[in-house]
């Protein structure tokens, strides 16, 4: 492997490290609703941050749009409100479910379908051949995966049932399960946005614009067609639960911080992801990306108490199944690679 292939791989783990732990600091937003702490992330992390970036690179952005294909701007957006709709999900499985766990089966599912689709879709070997024949046997180890920590989440809330009369009850973790793997089905789409549109990167390249910051011009249109979904959402609860008066509240200044830090850690993660991925390409940085992701993510949890009153058993289940996960994820890379 060459220098930028390195230089890729490395951008594509430390996104996905940050972007494992950017619903961190939501934890620390405890007088503030779920809806107020996620608009917060949703508008600077998926509006601001990523225009700022854009226009600031990208001068000529505007033009670029007007030339390029409108069904390729349609793909990403589509994709964006249907990804958008996903994110909405992950920050409801988080609450039912916890970040660690929830992360573990979201990304799961996402890396699957996001390497698995652009191969059905793209390349021209079958899969009866060996390439083919090694994402099969990815897709399930990865559903192997996504099953046995699933498996520890239903033992984790059974066991802190044993010493709490808070505990989620087996109608809500299989809620929570079922929004997670919504969840995890739709944020395959960032991968395929991405995947299926670098006709436009190429042409913003070829506008003169540096090729470290190209990929801006996709995931800025991306990310705000997933800002509706989430601002949707979000209203709805604030008018639901008049939640919307937190904002102005004594001592709110710390949790605006921790929102806007959510929207940094993310986008910070994705910008370095669509960076590394101009190296070393979508199907071999996703794989990598989602299982930094799902490092990161599992460490938050443990770091923060999810399993603070759990047994051993539950543990080693989401280890075995953390690992099995991150095994699948090296099988499609060598099949991507192959």
């Amino acid at each position: 492997m060459n220098e930028g292939l390195w230089v890729g791989a490395m951008l594509a783990v430390v996104g996905g490290a940050m972007q494992g732990a950017f619903a961190l600091p939501m934890k620390y937003a405890r007088k503030w609703q779920h809806e107020n702490i996620w608009l917060v992330f949703a508008v600077s992390g998926l509006f601001v941050l990523p225009w700022i970036l854009t226009i600031s690179t990208i001068p000529n952005w505007f033009q670029i749009y007007c030339s390029s294909p409108a069904k390729l701007l349609a793909i990403v957006i589509v994709c964006g409100v249907g990804w958008g709709i996903g994110a909405t999900l992950v920050g409801i499985a988080f609450r039912m479910l916890g970040i660690g766990l929830a992360f573990a089966i979201i990304l799961g599912l996402s890396s699957l379908l996001g390497s698995l689709v652009p191969f059905l879709f793209q390349s021209q070997q079958r899969i009866e051949s060996t390439q083919g024949v090694l994402y099969l046997i990815s897709t399930v180890a990865m559903l192997a995966g996504v099953a046995i920590v699933s498996a520890a989440g239903s033992i984790r809330d059974r066991d802190i049932a044993a010493v709490s009369a808070t505990a989620q009850t087996t109608q809500r973790f299989i809620a929570g399960l079922a929004v997670a793997i919504a969840a995890g089905v739709l944020s395959s789409l960032l991968s395929d946005a991405i995947a299926f549109t670098h006709a436009i990167v190429d042409a913003t390249v070829q506008a003169g614009i540096n090729p470290v910051w190209a990929s801006n011009i996709v995931l800025a249109l991306f990310t705000t067609g997933g800002l509706l979904a989430n601002v949707a959402y979000c209203v709805y609860k604030l008018r639901r639960n008049k939640s919307g008066s937190l904002y102005f509240a004594e001592s709110s200044i710390s949790h605006w911080v921790y929102g806007i830090l959510m929207g940094a850690f993310w986008y910070g993660g994705l910008m370095l992801y669509g960076l590394g991925e101009q190296r070393v390409g979508t199907v071999t940085g996703w794989p990598l990306f989602i299982g930094a992701m799902i490092l990161s993510s599992s460490a938050t949890g443990f770091l923060t108490g999810e399993w603070k009153s759990a047994g051993r058993r539950s543990k080693v289940y989401l280890c075995i199944g953390s690992l099995v996960i991150f095994t699948a994820l090296i099988v499609t890379g060598i099949a991507q690679n192959g």
